[in-house]
Parts: structure tokens; sequence; C-alpha cells
């Protein structure tokens, strides 16, 4: 019986859909067969039709695209042993519990080599002495022992011919490679088996799609030699072996004595600028000649046309990837803005404005509005080291933390230091530097808990000079060890005051000379007369200009807060003792 399965790690722990309807709905509405709730999964989103013993996966309208083996599909797919689903976050694997063909005594069996018993092997002789390469360096042994299949020249012009109208519109490697396959066998009847073999972006080889002439047990291992796939691809020209068994050169290749091979040619592939990427090799067992001088020159000639196919379906594979990243990044933008604060906080007596771009779409700056049972507003300002996905999945993580702290601890100090221990415990080679204001309507005062971030620049209304309090009782940058000390700083904020909150990506944009814009220039902007959403303003036109046309170089956050009328009651318990120093440059 057919399944699909949960992908997990331990199989006792996956979850099992037998596939017994002729059409198995998956989506999110409760009619589904198999119901997934999960992420941007549609209603009906995906299907698995059963026709005959064929098992297809189709996509069924879904908003964002069912993928198998990570290629989203446009119709309907077959599915294969151990095939991968994707919809949404959500990932499924196809299993048959049917033998497979090469197990049941079948013919004519093709399969992916990726997946089943293959194995690449060094021969030991291939330090000993180079391989010959091509076919007219090899001695021509005319003596035939057995009987000699060969393909009249009409039938091979036939299967060429067919190879042409089979690759012409083949988009997937995974449709290409048995088509070519296929097509061999057609060309040389003599062949008993057929690999291609094709290089990994780590230099590492993989026999991607494997054919048989003859049934073998599901227990053996097809071996393929690494050193002849090897030598034909950096060589970039074929190889003929009249006589395998007895040819010298490979006198201690295990892949050729454990299968008695007799007769093997193989060819490279490469793609329209002569870059080798893989091999394609076909040998028989049924005695010495099955194949001819021209016949390696008709297999050079299919690997070429088949070499530029392929590659084309890989650089459509590659778009098809690329295409599902950029999907992937598009949702990951849209999660990122849900994390900020879609509006001003909600404090009477203040008026907040805020200004965030992302360096490469997504980024690892962040900002927030905290809200306090009493009335009291937490304003964050956090950068977290690096930009891109990474660093904006450490940011999602702080934002939960850091509500979680400060909901649960009145000391802010205390909250930030068990922030700290829990962002530190998350074991990530990252740290935050991490800016703390909680304005209060009822009160005069602001507090301000600084880790490792640039201190806010304070504009006091009553001399129009500036301050930046907290520098010097800042503490280390959040998670870069626990155990971390924190001190709050209170300081008078009243009637008219401007504090501005900002990231480094602010004062070190670059311009095209690589200048950049500079903290002065941020000091004498923020000290110009004007309203919160005045100096924003000003702060950003002033830094898109001087950055110009040259690319992002890191994320660019601002908040500025300004009170814009005194507090309806101070009540005496607000009125904190403060550091005369602290008052004094304040004032």
């Amino acid at each position: 019986m057919a399944f699909l399965s949960t992908n997990t790690d331990d199989p006792n722990s996956a979850q099992r859909f037998e596939l017994v309807e002729s059409e198995t709905v998956l989506g999110r509405h409760p009619d589904c067969h198999i119901v997934v709730d999960a992420g941007a999964v549609s209603r009906f989103h995906a299907k698995v039709l059963r026709k005959n013993k064929e098992f297809l996966l189709a996509d069924a309208g879904s908003r964002n695209g069912t993928f198998l083996n990570g290629q989203q599909i446009q119709k309907e797919e077959p599915l294969r042993e151990g095939d991968r689903i994707r919809i949404s976050d959500v990932e499924l694997m196809f299993h048959n519990e049917a033998v497979p063909e090469f197990a049941r005594g079948g013919h004519d069996m093709t399969f992916d080599g990726s997946k089943f018993g293959v194995m690449l092997v060094d021969d030991e002789s291939a330090e000993a002495e180079p391989l010959s390469s091509s076919s007219a360096k090899v001695e021509y042994r005319t003596s035939v022992d057995g009987l000699k299949m060969s393909a009249t020249p009409e039938a091979k012009l036939e299967a060429l011919i067919r190879i042409n109208s089979n690759l012409s519109n083949v988009l997937s490697i995974d449709s290409v490679l048995p088509k070519v396959l296929e097509s061999l066998f057609d060309i040389f009847p003599s062949a008993d088996r057929g690999f291609i073999v094709m290089k990994n972006p780590d230099d590492t080889l993989t026999p991607r799609w494997v054919k048989t002439r003859k049934a073998q047990d599901e227990t053996e291992t097809v071996r393929i030699s690494r050193t002849i796939i090897r030598h034909v691809m950096e060589s970039g020209e074929s190889i003929l072996s009249l006589d395998a068994l007895e040819d010298d050169r490979f006198d201690s290749s295990e892949s050729i004595a454990d299968f008695s091979i007799r007769s093997m040619m193989c060819a490279p592939l490469s793609d329209g600028e002569g870059n080798t990427f893989g091999a394609l090799q076909i040998d028989s067992t049924q005695g010495r000649g099955q194949f001819r001088e021209e016949d390696v020159d008709l297999l050079a000639g299919v690997a070429t046309q088949a070499g530029i196919v392929i590659n084309n379906a890989r650089l459509h594979e590659q778009a098809l990837t690329q295409r599902e990243v950029e999907q992937d990044l598009k949702l990951a933008i849209e999660v990122q803005k849900a994390f900020l604060p879609q509006a001003p906080p909600d404090a009477p007596g203040f008026r907040v404005s805020s200004y965030y771009q992302a360096a490469n779409h997504i980024g690892g700056d962040y900002f927030d509005y905290i809200h306090f049972n009493d009335g009291r507003v937490g304003i964050v300002v956090a950068d977290v080291v690096g930009h891109g996905v990474a660093a904006a999945m450490f940011m999602a993580k702080l934002s939960a933390e850091t509500r979680f702290c400060l909901a649960n601890d009145d000391d802010l100090a205390r909250a930030v230091e068990r922030l700290n221990d829990r962002m530190s415990g998350v074991q990530v080679e990252r740290f935050i530097t991490f800016l703390l204001v909680v304005i209060d309507p009822n009160s005069e005062m602001i507090k301000i808990v600084n880790a490792g971030h640039m201190p806010p620049i304070v504009r006091h209304a009553a001399d129009g000079k500036i301050s930046e309090p907290g520098e010097e009782e800042s503490g280390l940058p959040i998670a870069i060890d626990s155990g971390m000390d924190y001190e709050t700083v209170s300081i008078p904020f009243l009637n008219g005051d401007l504090a501005v909150m900002y990231t480094d990506g602010i004062n070190e944009a670059m311009d095209s000379d690589d200048e950049e814009f500079g903290m002065e220039n941020v000091r004498a902007l923020s000290q110009q007369a004007g309203n919160a959403d005045e100096v924003t303003s000003r702060i950003v036109d002033a830094v898109l200009k001087h950055v110009g046309d040259a690319p992002p170089f890191d994320d660019m956050c601002l908040v500025i807060i300004e009170r814009i009328a005194p507090p309806a009651t101070v009540a005496p318990t607000t009125m904190e003792t403060v550091d005369e120093d602290v008052i004094e440059t304040s004032l």
C-alpha cells in the first residue's frame, strides 16, 4: 500500500497517510483527505492521483505552489519511492511498499542511481599507469567469443531522431537522463548496463541514473569505476575498450572484474562552453568486441547533444530553485514586517516617529513599542550583528524574548539581564546591541538601559543643547555571555524635549567613495529645530542623499521620541534620585 509520511528523523514518530483513494486531496479545509493546517497552506492545496499502479502529484490551484523534491510543479508529476512533497512549511515523503521492479525479476530497468545501491569505486591501477583516451589509441581486437548484437544503421538513425525528439522540450533532469539511456539501449542492443554520473557542487560524483538489461537482486550493489569516470571528465575524451577483462588499463578495476565486463565505452558530458560536468558509460558482458570504433564516436555525439540538454535542464532547475528562494524571501519580508510596529505607540503626551530599511530585503535591525499595564511604553532599538535571513531569524527570537522578559520583571535592568541570559543560551555566534527607553505619560522622567548600543541623542527644549545620556553606564551587547550586569539610568524629559534612537546603518551609511555619513551629521541634524516627524525626514533624506547610488551598506533604523505635553499629574513616587552630573548635562 502506497502512503505519505511526515518527514522526520525518527521513523517511529512519523505520521502515515495511506493513499487508498483514486484522488487524495491535501489542504487546510476539513473536507480534505489529509488536513494540513499550517503556514500558508491553501484550503485545497494539492492532490495525489492513483492511476492503475502509478501515483501522480498535482497542484490544486494553491496560492503558494506545490513542490516536488524542491521544484515547483506545473503539471501532474509521477511519484517515486522517497520523493519529497512540500506544501508551505510542511514536508511529506512518498512511499510505495510494492517491491521495486529490479527486485521482481523484470527486465530493461531504469532507476535513479542516487537513491539505490550504486557505488563508485577507485581502481588501484590508475596511479600506476594513466588511461589511454580516444579510440584511435586503442588496439582493435577482431576475435569474438559469443554472440554480438548490433543495430542496423537504419535503427541507429531512427534512435538518434528519437533522441532529438525526446530531448527537444525536456526541462527536467530526471526526465532527460532516463530518456538518454533508453535511446542508447536502442542504438546499442548489446549493452547490458548504462550509467549517467554527474558532478556535485562539492566536486564529488553521484550516479544519477542507471539502466540495466537484466534483473538484479535488490541487495546487490552496482559498482562503477570512479577512476574511469574521472579520467574521461578531466581529459574530455571518450574511452573504448574492446575487451575490458584483458585490457591492461583495467587490471585492478573492481567494477570490471566483479561483473565480468567485456566491452565498455565512456564519454564526457559537457555544456555548450566545453565545461565537463559528468560522464555517460555503456558496458556489456556478452563477449569481446561488442562495440566498435564508430560506436564510441556515436556515443560521444549523443553525449555532446545530451550534455547541452542536461545543462539546459540544470539551468532550468536552478531558475526554479531561485524562484522558490525568492518566494521564501518574499514571505520572510512579510513575516519580518509583522514583527515591527505598524503604528506609533499609544502614549499620551508623546509623539513617536520611525523609519526602517533593510539592506538586503530583510535585516537584523529591530525596533518595537512595548506597552506596560501601568501606561508606560518601552521603546526598543536593537541591531543584530550582520544582516540577511540569519540576522532576521535571530531578531525574531529577540522580539519574543524582549516582550517576555519586560512583562515579567518591573526592574528594567534585571529584565535586560534576564534577556541577555536567555539569548546567550541560544548558542548562536551573533550578538545584539540593544537600547531600551521607557517613557511614562505620568512622569517627567524617562529611563534608559543600554547594552552596547549608541546612546540616544537628547535635544533639550530649554536651551537647544544636546546630550547623550547613559553612555558611561552602557553594558556589553546582548548574547556575548550570560551573567552580565546592566544599569538603569533616569533623566528628566520635559515638554519639547526630543530623543533620537538609531542604529549604525544611519551614521555609518557610505557613499560610492566609502565615506561615512558620520556621527557629527547625525548630532547636527538632531539638534536643529523641528518636531519628531520633521527631524526623522531631515535625517533620512540627508542619509539617502549621501548614499546616492551606492548599494546599501547596512540596515537602517531610526526612532525619534518627542514630548509634546507635560504629564497630567506627577506623583511624588515618580521623582527618583538622579545622578547630579546627568541632570546638569541635560539642563
